[in-house]
């Protein structure tokens, strides 16, 4: 196959997509699927926002992964074409209904005044000799050097830039169909640049030269679409939306918009490599409960591809990297006489970092190959890497490909010194839930080399029959129980953080918290200091949060809805008890809420106090408890605030205590 056949046609073809695949090769919904997860990995079209508007070399074909710089630039060239019509179909819109602003401009009117005089610009003028009689007015005229349409030429620019560098990077010749369709598509957006609404607004686009600036522009247009200073928002907000998706390092264009078939079966193996890449990372995103990640920039040279940290320790995937290359600990033990040693670079290395504890490594190795047997030759392959570069624990994994869209049970193996070695068959046509179960066993052991206990998912909604927000619940439920199980673990690294917080709210308010509650919040303490800065604080927020919820709950929740399991579940989730409790104060709500309210004047509580802490109940709730259930990450700078305002300056734990104080008061008793 030559370069310009693998290349192909631009236009969408009516190829049969089968499921069935030759050995070797990726069925034609594989190859689509693989392809449509490696676009964040390929594509790197507006990924960085950082390309300035002048020519230069893009894509450099490297000795060591020329098929993959090659794939790389025939991908990035056919993300720009088909970025490009959709782009074309924004400006057409933009162009016919452009946004202005009125302007004032200077102007000379001779032998007559018609317009507004500007009186500064009259007085200071110089009179005098036979010319003609002007008179300096200021006329008020529509101007479109908006900020929506600065955007609209910079991405025009900017994608003119992008498919001449991103042909020059590919393999296409004068005589490909995709020179044609790059010659059409530029000679369409030129054509469009010409229109009086971009015209005006090109110097200001070009000054446009680094991410900083773009956000700064898309900034205003974002602030003008939500203040509706844009009468018609439609073409710009996509425009917007498209953009700021570029800057987050998301693909502009779906698979679906992309004619995958022109690939072929020659960079099948490689396709499918990237998509065991990336699906182990979401695989992991999942089950850390954090956001799916994006790719590390320099992770084709020698940064990992993904990094992975939460309270139990660090994970790092790297991509074709040596193993000394990842743990300089790990150098081969097989050498030649001259002294040269038997290397190798496996396809992916993860890197595992327990906390307070020495580095692991588990390595894997995805094969474009069916088997309907046990995989003998590439699991002894792995054990090779194994036993040469003297991994300990052994830990290594075989990601196969199947055509099956069921699950396939792995082949697990262990050794008597804490090894294991998989086996496992995955398919990228199959559902993600499928793969889930393909992949369990393989997530399941790397964050055993963490010491991280996997907590039950509750991705969706449907887990259970739970809502989201309940689903949200359990899934904080189910990492409160891993994260004692851990900090039980390391009772002597806890012991000052729990000497910490025990000095900070007071001997009675410590002890009056179960050993677990305790745990958990000593847990948080030690975990948040130990974090890099651009780590997630989820976890450690999660902790912290457990000391107040527990303490309302103990108090004035759980004894009402023990024996009612219709109120158990109206005040399951910590926003739904808080509810309950602010309604209870006010003599509002349901039945639920004036039970709420006799019990808490049996303990003699002063209503008011209680009332004046849901405010800040439900700030602690809506900044920190719901983003760190949901996925979102919390930095570090959120995690100090969550600090001072439960144990710190706000002392909430301690406000909260005392006003509920009552009936740990009676216990005592």
């Amino acid at each position: 196959m030559t370069e310009n056949e693998w290349l192909g046609d631009t236009s969408v073809t009516d190829t049969k997509v089968i499921a069935e695949a030759p050995g070797g090769a990726l069925s034609d919904l594989g190859r689509q699927a693989a392809v449509e997860a490696s676009l964040p990995l390929l594509s790197v079209y507006f990924a960085s926002g950082e390309q300035e508007v002048r020519e230069r070399a893009a894509i450099a074909v490297s000795a060591e992964e020329p098929e993959l710089d090659i794939i790389q630039a025939g991908l990035r060239l056919r993300v720009a074409l088909a970025a490009g019509r959709r782009l074309t179909a924004l400006l057409s819109s933009i162009t016919r209904r452009p946004t202005f602003r009125y302007e004032l401009n200077s102007a000379e009117h001779v032998g007559s005044l018609s317009g507004a005089l500007d009186v500064n610009r009259w007085v200071t003028k110089q009179r005098g000799g036979d010319q003609d009689v002007t008179f300096p007015v200021l006329e008020v005229r529509r101007g479109a050097r908006t900020a929506e349409n600065v955007l609209a030429s910079y991405a025009a620019l900017w994608l003119l830039n992008e498919l001449k560098i991103s042909l020059n990077a590919s393999v296409a010749t004068r005589d490909a169909v995709e020179y044609r369709a790059v010659r059409g598509l530029r000679e369409r957006l030129g054509h469009l640049m010409q229109s009086p609404v971009l015209a005006v607004c090109i110097h200001d686009a070009q000054a446009v030269r680094t991410r900083s600036a773009l956000e700064r522009l898309l900034g205003q247009v974002k602030r003008r679409l939500h203040r509706r200073e844009i009468t018609h928002p439609e073409p710009y907000g996509d425009l917007a939306e498209w953009i700021d998706r570029c800057l987050q390092g998301r693909p502009v264009v779906s698979a679906g918009d992309i004619d995958l078939s022109v690939y072929g079966a020659r960079f099948d193996s490689k396709l499918f490599e990237l998509w065991c890449l990336k699906t182990l990372s979401q695989r992991l995103a999942v089950a850390l409960n954090v956001p799916d990640l994006v790719v590390d920039p320099g992770w084709r040279r020698s940064a990992p591809a993904y990094r992975f940290a939460t309270y139990s320790g660090a994970l790092e995937i790297f991509f074709q990297r040596s193993v000394a290359a990842v743990d300089k600990h790990h150098t081969a033990t097989w050498r030649m006489d001259s002294g040269r040693s038997l290397g190798g670079i496996p396809d992916i290395v993860v890197r595992c970092t327990p906390t307070g504890g020495a580095t692991r490594l588990a390595v894997m190795d995805p094969k474009l190959r069916q088997r309907a047997r046990l995989p003998a030759e590439e699991l002894y392959k792995i054990l090779g890497y194994l036993q040469n570069f003297q991994i300990q624990p052994p830990v290594g994994v075989v990601l196969l490909y199947t055509t099956d869209t069921e699950v396939v049970e792995p082949n697990v193996f262990h050794d008597k010194a804490g090894g294991t070695l998989i086996s496992a068959s995955v398919n990228p046509a199959a559902s993600e839930s499928v793969t889930a179960a393909a992949l369990e066993e393989v997530v399941q052991t790397l964050l055993n080399l963490i010491d991280y206990a996997l907590p039950v998912s509750t991705s969706t909604a449907s887990v259970d029959g739970l809502s989201e927000e309940e689903a949200a619940e359990q899934t904080i439920v189910n990492f409160r129980e891993a994260f004692v199980a851990w900090g039980q673990g390391k009772l002597s690294e806890i012991r000052p953080s729990r000497d910490r917080i025990r000095t900070l709210i007071g001997e009675d308010r410590w002890d009056s918290l179960e050993e677990d509650v305790q745990t958990m919040v000593a847990t948080a303490d030690f975990i948040g200091y130990q974090l890099d800065t651009i780590d997630d604080f989820s976890g450690p927020a999660i902790g912290m949060c457990a000391a107040i919820e527990y303490i309302l709950y103990e108090t004035v929740v759980s004894p009402v809805i023990a024996e009612n399991r219709n109120w158990q579940r109206q005040a399951r989730t910590f926003g739904a008890a808080i509810d309950v409790v602010d309604n209870a104060c006010l003599g509002e709500g349901a039945q639920l809420a004036h039970e709420v309210r006799r019990y808490m004047q049996s303990l003699q509580l002063d209503l008011a106090q209680v009332q004046a802490l849901v405010p800040v109940w439900q700030r602690l709730n809506r900044n920190y408890r719901v983003p760190a259930a949901h996925r979102k990450v919390l930095t570090q700078s959120e995690w100090h605030q969550l600090y001072r305002l439960v144990f710190g300056s706000e002392a909430l734990f301690v406000r909260t205590y005392d006003v509920l104080s009552s009936l740990t008061g009676n216990e005592k008793e």
